[in-house]
């Protein structure tokens, strides 16, 4: 995703490259080189990533190489061509020359969400690779219908959902899997990883330009290839072994049979992972709008949000199991000239690097944890936003919100520890005792990013007094936690399971509507009584 950081009004000066003579839209300046390096070094470790955590769904190269990323490639394609477009019939109809096109790409948060929480569950319990495939396919397939939809009432969801609700489950997620799994990852193996991390610190958090425009995120592949074929020659290389290679040769993407895979009801069982995520990126992308209407170039809504649940849905019924978004960084390619051809250079290199199979073979030669700091970065830098954007007040809300993603995220790193000890999640469970509260931490992962949002809400409402509105959202939590989209789940010895049905969660939900009650009571009783508040 992909990440999104505060406007600043130094970034909102718009830099032409052109002479008042020559005003008017072009498909390609100078600056779009600019632009297409700053496009292709956020979106490129992502698809690296596609290539290394699909392995974990059981998911043979041939069918990642040869199926999923064809379809994805498609789906940045079509994105960014419309993107470009629309910034060409901007510029010819304002009579401008710099009119800068939307970024534009793969969804990184949800390659965790959906391979971790998802895909990787499916393959563990059924150990049926096809249909952890299917299950992504399936989220993608209806977050892309999702955000296709929001497209008409994100109006409605800005006025009901406090800035922190939205915010804290994306910085949760981003914190505890582009943040710490990839920092332990560059710490495992700092010969080749930790130079590159410090390069592109030095560069992203300086906003530092390169002798000669070169790229950072060239320089730091460069620098970790280098290091990698030395180690490699001295013998002293010690990664965990690449995907194998898949020949390189064409390979275009296929439709798959979407009514199958829809009429596999099991994957709405997900349902608490893939809407949430969904309904986010709805509304960041609209942040990002905003951002890129402060910096000069005012794009309609409703086209800009459609064409990204769109390109969603066109990617899912070729085979892509992960959504699209809009990027941040509209500001700082505009800064850097890039108009409208950074945009369809962009989609260009990625499609081709998909559809040769070159995206393995480019592992091998620099490892995930080279580029890791990318994905890290954009992580912290998610997290700082939602401190950021939201009232001071509200920071509290943030906090609480970030830790249903983070007891996730323990929680996963359990299981695998169990798994490695030859044992599982549901035998050792029993022996925490007092030591450790791990029923609570499932209960409060499952469903991590609604539980998040609603807690965030329901806290921005009490501090603002608004004990109505916090109550509303003490009902929702005691609505999901009935039918089991949230709270609910059953241990087993392929894992935690999530349980859908009437009341499968009693104790949450009589307890969410005991707390409902009592706000609700809180509302009544500071009617017309100032002296109820301590101030």
């Amino acid at each position: 995703m992909e990440h999104r950081k505060p406007v600043r009004k130094e970034d909102s000066i718009p830099i032409t490259i052109q002479t008042v003579e020559e005003i008017g839209p072009r498909w390609y300046v100078p600056g779009d080189l600019d632009g297409f390096f700053g496009l292709f070094f956020s979106g490129f470790p992502d698809l690296l990533l596609i290539a290394s955590l699909t392995p974990l769904c059981g998911l043979p190269q041939e069918m990642v190489t040869g199926r999923i990323l064809p379809a994805v490639a498609f789906s940045i394609l079509f994105g960014n061509l419309f993107y470009a477009w629309q910034a060409h019939r901007l510029a010819r109809m304002a009579g401008r020359n710099d009119v800068t096109a939307i970024p534009f790409g793969v969804n990184t948060p949800t390659i965790f969400a959906y391979v971790i929480q998802i895909m990787a569950p499916v393959y563990e319990r059924t150990h049926d690779s096809t249909l952890a495939w299917h299950m992504g396919i399936f989220a993608s397939l209806v977050s892309g219908i999702v955000q296709s939809a929001s497209a008409f009432c994100v109006d409605w969801l800005r006025r009901t959902t406090p800035l922190a609700a939205l915010l804290s489950p994306l910085a949760g997620l981003a914190m505890a899997f582009l943040g710490l799994g990839f920092v332990f990852g560059i710490f495992q193996v700092p010969e080749v990883a930790l130079l590159p991390a410090v390069i592109l610190l030095a560069t992203y958090a300086s906003r530092m330009r390169l002798p000669w425009r070169i790229p950072s995120g060239l320089v730091a592949m460069v620098v970790g290839g280098i290091a990698v074929v030395l180690l490699r020659a001295l013998h002293l290389y010690n990664l965990p072994p690449q995907p194998p290679l898949v020949p390189p040769g064409l390979y275009l993407p296929k439709p798959v049979n979407l009514f199958q895979i829809l009429s596999q009801g099991v994957g709405w069982r997900y349902a608490s992972i893939f809407l949430p995520l969904s309904l986010l990126d709805t509304l960041v992308s609209l942040q990002i709008l905003e951002s890129v209407r402060i910096a000069g170039d005012d794009y309609a809504t409703k086209p800009s949000l459609l064409v990204n649940g769109l390109a969603t849905v066109a990617g899912a019924a070729l085979g892509s199991a992960f959504p699209t978004t809009l990027y941040i960084g509209h500001t700082s390619h505009k800064a850097n000239g890039a108009r409208i051809g950074y945009s369809i250079l962009g989609g260009t290199v990625n499609a081709a690097l998909c559809l040769t199979g070159l995206v393995p073979l480019v592992l091998h030669v620099v490892p995930l944890e080279v580029v890791a700091f990318v994905l890290v970065w954009f992580g912290v830098a998610m997290v700082a936003q939602a401190f950021l954007e939201v009232p001071s007040a509200h920071a509290v809300a943030v906090v609480l919100g970030l830790v249903p993603m983070l007891a996730g995220w323990v929680t996963q790193i359990v299981d695998l520890t169990a798994r490695k000890a030859g044992s599982d999640l549901m035998t050792i469970a029993p022996r925490f005792g007092g030591e450790l509260a791990i029923y609570g931490m499932i209960a409060l992962g499952q469903g991590a990013l609604l539980v998040s949002m609603i807690w965030a809400a329901a806290l921005v409402w009490i501090i603002e007094r608004r004990f109505l509105q916090a109550s509303a959202w003490m009902l929702v939590a005691a609505l999901l936690s009935c039918f089991g989209v949230v709270h609910a789940f059953a241990l087993s010895p392929q894992g935690i399971e999530n349980r859908l049905g009437w009341w499968v969660a009693p104790k949450f939900t009589l307890s969410y509507l005991a707390a409902a009650l009592f706000l609700a009571l809180c509302h009544w009783y500071v009617q017309g009584n100032p002296a109820a508040f301590a101030d």
